[in-house]
């Protein structure tokens, strides 16, 4: 599995937009673009890439959620490839549904996919688990100080992804990350178990209602 990461424009608001391809190019890899940012503007950058002969250079996108900044431009890449759209919840352009637990066919492996309900409802991270990879989109690895607005389902989502052996985060904004990130998902948790505004009660709520 290779991943490009995508310039994102200056123009305009916009997140990372990351495109997979498999080792060799080969026929049956599935090139699978994670979030297409705001306005399609990846796509002249996409179309300079070598994506393997005979082959779409997108067959798939995966997006981490449907805000704007990751979802805007899905109608101008989906039309320019021919695409199939996979996301967590319905929206525009959308072909397919996918759920928390789905194992994906990306590129020339698989990646996991995690429902992480802290920055909006319908967020996911995707994980690579040969390389202990994960597409974090925009959900928080690091809490420093408990706010209000980190709510009780970002603390499971700090206990699932506590769980991973984590290597390497493809972030939303901030680019990739590299080493610690098990200790610093870890420290994390310890800083909002440790809290006192209630969050750790609020938790044993929440795991009362939340799906796996």
């Amino acid at each position: 599995m290779r991943v490009k990461s995508l310039c994102k424009s200056p123009d305009i608001y916009t997140c990372n937009s990351y495109l997979i391809l498999g080792e060799w190019n080969r026929l049956e890899d599935r090139n699978t673009l994670i979030d297409p940012g705001t306005d399609g503007s990846i796509i002249a950058q996409i179309d300079t890439i070598p994506t393997g002969c005979g082959k779409r250079p997108v067959e798939q996108i995966i997006l981490t959620h449907n805000h704007f900044d990751h979802a805007g431009g899905v109608s101008k890449l989906k039309k320019r490839y021919g695409a199939r759209v996979l996301a967590f919840c319905d929206g525009p352009c959308v072909d397919e549904l996918i759920s928390d637990g789905q194992c994906l066919r990306v590129a020339d492996g698989y990646l996991d996919v995690i429902h992480t309900p802290e920055h909006s409802s319908d967020s996911i991270c995707l994980f690579h688990r040969e390389s202990g990879c994960l597409f974090s989109g925009d959900t928080p690895l690091r809490c420093h100080v408990v706010e209000e607005s980190f709510s009780p389902e970002g603390l499971i989502t700090l206990e699932r992804l506590a769980e991973l052996n984590l290597w390497l985060a493809y972030t939303g904004h901030n680019g990739a990350v590299c080493g610690g990130l098990n200790e610093l998902v870890r420290k994390s948790l310890h800083v909002l178990r440790r809290s006192d505004n209630g969050l750790e009660k609020q938790y044993h709520e929440a795991m009362q209602q939340f799906v796996y």
